[in-house]
């Protein structure tokens, strides 16, 4: 996978977005099912977050390792991804 250096953050920011986003809804799942269920959860979940990883972070930092973030650079990216999606929800109102 070739990429430009704004592709690769692209990505990579896309990736921390996904991996926020499964956490979440990790922790809400999580509080929602007997703790014998926990475990089966993590696990899929887990899995989920390690392809991200290494599907679209570990290319994007290969690429360009000055892209490699720190973990308040992971924090900062996460609540700005989510705020831009926040902004361009179409909200419905009913007429």
């Amino acid at each position: 996978m070739e990429l430009t250096i704004d592709s690769a953050r692209a990505l990579r920011d896309g990736g921390i977005d996904a991996l926020a986003a499964l956490d979440a809804a990790l922790a809400d799942t999580l509080a929602l099912l007997p703790e014998a269920q926990h475990a089966e959860v993590k696990r899929a979940v887990g899995k989920a977050m390690g392809a991200v990883i290494e599907e679209t972070i570990s290319h994007a930092v290969s690429a360009f390792p000055q892209l490699s973030p720190q973990q308040a650079g992971w924090s900062s990216i996460a609540k700005a991804k989510l705020m831009k999606r926040a902004e361009a929800a179409v909200i419905w109102e009913p007429v």
